[in-house]
């Protein structure tokens, strides 16, 4: 509900997206509606969502946000009962938002955001109480700031941040509650980015589009 505009490239993706393996997934957020105040949603069989739209400040700033989240574990749980495995579960959540504002027909301001995680876990209460997590998930920020230098020649200025983490957990305690034993293994790649566009116009029939990145790429391990 909060996307615009989805496209793949499975090949021969343009230079822009330099540094990509195989393909290419472009996404591209709605700006929120500028006018009134607007909401939708939906419910599903296992999951179910919400979007949330409306202006700041009257066609000058908005805001969207959309979340949404699974119930598998709510809808499975009859079938682990059965299987005598009541506490294992799993779940996802994700979350949306983006705020804009416009500073006039020359310079937009935006701020964007997603969070997003999925979580198994399973709990076991025998001779010991075990249990064991499998989690991961991905939070991005985007700061951006278009500026049009005239109707032919326009740049947008990006500062991206990503952080991913997987981890696995594990712990098994005796009959007193006393912890016998835990490991938690987790691992993450973090990446902050710095973007500069340009986009010139010269006629309708081309469009010449210059880019240049820098970026800080840093992976997390530990156990």
């Amino acid at each position: 509900s909060a996307l615009k505009s989805v496209e793949l490239t499975k090949g021969g993706f343009p230079a822009r997206y330099g540094g990509r393996l195989s393909s290419v997934l472009e996404m591209n957020m709605k700006e929120g509606n500028r006018e009134e105040w607007h909401g939708e949603g939906g419910i599903g069989l296992i999951s179910s969502n919400l979007t949330i739209e409306g202006p700041l400040k009257k066609n000058k700033s908005s805001i969207l946000v959309s979340g949404r989240r699974t119930y598998a574990d709510l809808v499975l749980r009859p079938v682990f009962r059965i299987l005598d495995e009541e506490n294992t579960g799993y779940y996802f959540y994700d979350l949306n938002a983006k705020v804009n504002y416009d500073f006039g027909r020359k310079n937009k301001l935006y701020l964007s955001g997603y969070f997003g995680k999925d979580k198994f876990h399973s709990k076991y209460n025998e001779e010991y109480d075990e249990k064991a997590g499998l989690n991961w998930g991905n939070a991005t920020a985007t700061l951006r700031w278009n500026h049009l230098f005239n109707s032919k020649l326009f740049a947008n200025t990006s500062a991206v941040f990503s952080d991913y983490r997987f981890g696995i957990t594990y712990e098994l305690k005796d009959e007193a509650g006393n912890e016998d034993y835990y490991v938690e293994y987790y691992s993450g790649i973090r990446d902050l980015s710095l973007k500069f566009d340009i986009d010139y116009l010269p006629s309708p029939s081309h469009w010449i589009k210059m880019s240049s990145r820098c970026s800080a790429l840093t992976t997390r391990n530990g156990r």
